[in-house]
């Protein structure tokens, strides 16, 4: 495993948006992160990125090739950032600096991630990334402001920048919330043909578990600040054990549901960031909750998935008790 989240708590004042979060990503893998807003996915990735504010209180670990990133300076966490882990945001127009053409925000990264000094080279190590993610006449657009792209284009040279310092791991945090359908499977497809041709591992966060299928090889889901299910993309859509994994399939539209079909909904409201929660925080709105879930809190217990290098899991009692070792 090159990332290892452990456990991982954040904190502000009063509030705990992230209270048990686990995470494992191997070299060239692609794992989702799923889950409602709020559930502690964009926080976990900024952690990861070292781009918490200050005063936020971090609990657990962070392991990226073995070093725990939260013991190192911020000095020794920005020769990481950017060169070995690279993150894309949601909104592409405010990742971008409207005062600077797209050439010199890539050029700056190639300049002091890559130490590339001459300028010609690195306008022509720019250009080639800037075709790479699919954008035409790439030699003019080397001096096109933002404003003068579409959301499309600009996601693209986003993608292009966080590209440009070679990164092992790729954050994509939501890269396709703010773009038009049709743009958004080009912008997934882009993504997955990268990942391959570079062999570069890919966090990619979303709300929708059908886009995680469609990158992903495997998915996380978070609910309430937690990891509630992990396993492998295609064991998850087709037999969840979690039951709030199984109430956000059934909540999902199908192609061949009958026409007028009502949707199932999952009753009630995601916990607080600032209660306190004794047992399961999934027991309030669950259809199967149990006399002990509000009361004690289930341990992620191991599911078998024969061959797999990574441990599954599911927070849950209606999993076997004899299966517990995550």
């Amino acid at each position: 495993m090159i990332l290892n989240v452990d456990r991982l708590g954040i904190s502000f004042g009063n509030a705990t948006p992230v209270r048990d979060v686990r995470l494992e990503v191997a070299a060239s893998e692609a794992v989702g992160v799923v889950g409602e807003s709020g559930s502690g996915k964009s926080l976990t990735a900024l952690a990861i990125m070292g781009l918490l504010p200050s005063h936020a209180r971090i609990e657990g670990r962070i392991l990226w090739k073995g070093r725990d990133l939260l013991t190192l300076t911020e000095t020794e966490r920005r020769a990481i950032r950017g060169r070995e882990i690279a993150m894309i945001f949601q909104d592409p127009m405010s990742s971008l600096n409207p005062s600077y053409t797209i050439g010199y925000q890539i050029d700056e990264v190639l300049k002091l991630r890559l130490g590339v000094r001459h300028s010609k080279e690195r306008k022509r190590r720019g250009i080639d990334l800037l075709r790479e993610v699919g954008i035409p006449a790439a030699e003019e657009r080397w001096e096109s402001y933002p404003h003068q792209m579409s959301g499309g284009m600009s996601q693209r040279v986003c993608i292009a920048m966080a590209l440009a310092a070679e990164p092992e791991l790729l954050i994509a945090d939501e890269p396709t919330t703010a773009l038009d359908v049709t743009v958004q499977m080009q912008i997934l497809d882009l993504l997955s043909r990268l990942k391959v041709q570079r062999k570069m591992a890919m966090m990619f966060v979303t709300h929708d578990l059908a886009v995680a299928a469609h990158v992903c090889d495997d998915i996380a889901v978070f609910y309430a600040g937690e990891t509630v299910e992990r396993g492998r993309a295609s064991t998850l859509l087709t037999a969840p054990r979690h039951p709030y994994t199984e109430a956000l399939l059934k909540s999902r539209p199908r192609h061949d549901d009958p026409a007028r079909t009502r949707l199932e909904s999952i009753s009630g409201a995601v916990p607080r960031s600032t209660e306190r929660i004794a047992g399961c925080s999934f027991a309030m709105r669950c259809a199967k909750v149990l006399e002990r879930c509000p009361l004690e809190k289930p341990e992620a217990r191991s599911l078998d998935e024969s061959g797999q290098q990574k441990q599954a899991f599911a927070r849950c009692f209606l999993v076997s008790s004899d299966q517990i070792g995550v």
